[in-house]
């Protein structure tokens, strides 16, 4: 056997990969096809360039239908559907709050006005999908899909597939802070969302990913108001942020998904929803970790474990 490490940055942040194979030459074309397919990803739904079918597809008027290619096509559907199961904690559709609040150019406050209309245009149903054609419409000129909440899901997903296609017997994949796992346990830490540069905690991961949501990182000082990059689609402002929620799912998509979806709720929504979806048979376990006051104590709940091979 023969184990392989690279770190390169894609997809606008880090990406560490380590895969294990019979043999060097094969770990190193397992760890290549990783590479190759996270680099496809972000070709295809990256909202940071103009060049890409996702983005062509936002910059396409109102009312005009946009084919993209059949991928994204079944991609988005799949992901729209998430805003119904989590009763529109998580929307893909939210482009238009992230810009209104300047996430991706610095940071602003917006007026009254501009927020009402950035909200009346955050709207999963202001895009239709048409199954023939494989197209998209937007309903508003405004309207706008943003993948940052669920894309580099998609993306660890996508690169364990290959990686295991090309010969990976096992590996752990860290794609900005989300890992998935496959072929064997693997001990995974969590951070503290005071300090990312501290770790609170572990637990064996295999064959799942995890996801953690929270803003210790991302977020943004305005005019003295600190300003998360989570944003609450039902308010159209930042999440109040309790501390930081991780997420186990079968997949890096499931799991993106729902640590978005469940920092918005906050931990008791959050939790509440974690069950309801286990009961709905969609697995998954939430971990809240809660900030509390300056100088308290970090604190922790979570919700009933249901993955085997996952274990806090």
């Amino acid at each position: 056997m023969d184990t392989l490490t690279r770190h390169l940055a894609v997809m606008g942040t880090s990406f560490i990969l380590t895969v294990t194979s019979a043999s060097r030459g094969t770990a190193l074309a397992a760890s290549e096809a990783a590479v190759r397919e996270v680099e496809r990803v972000e070709a295809l739904l990256s909202t940071w360039r103009d060049d890409t079918p996702l983005a062509r597809l936002n910059a396409t008027g109102p009312g005009v239908a946009a084919p993209v290619p059949p991928e994204l096509f079944a991609l988005l559907k799949s992901v729209f559907e998430w805003e119904k199961t989590t009763d529109g904690a998580f929307d893909p559709a939210v482009l238009p709050l992230v810009t209104a609040w300047g996430l991706r150019t610095g940071g602003r406050i917006p007026d009254a006005t501009s927020l009402a209309r950035a909200r009346a245009a955050s709207r999963a149903a202001l895009f239709t999908f048409e199954e023939s054609s494989s197209s998209v419409t937007r309903r508003e000129a405004l309207a706008g899909i943003d993948e940052g909440a669920w894309g580099k899901g998609w993306a660890l997903d996508k690169a364990a597939a290959a990686a295991r296609e090309a010969g990976a017997i096992s590996g752990v994949l860290d794609l900005g802070g989300q890992i998935l796992v496959f072929g064997e346990d693997t001990e995974v830490e969590i951070a503290d969302p005071r300090d990312r540069g501290v770790y609170v905690g572990r637990f064996c991961l295999r064959g799942a990913s995890a996801s953690t949501s929270g803003n210790s990182e991302r977020g943004v000082v305005v005019k003295g108001q600190r300003i998360g990059h989570l944003l609450d689609p039902h308010t159209g402002r930042p999440a109040g942020d309790f501390g930081s929620v991780t997420v186990i799912a079968p997949s890096g998509l499931t799991a993106d998904v729902l640590s978005t979806a469940f920092f918005v709720l906050g931990s008791k929504d959050g939790a509440a929803l974690s069950a309801r979806l286990r009961e709905e048979g969609v697995a998954n376990e939430a971990l809240f970790f809660f900030k509390g006051e300056e100088g308290q104590a970090l604190s922790l709940s979570h919700s009933k474990k249901s993955l085997e091979g996952a274990h806090p």
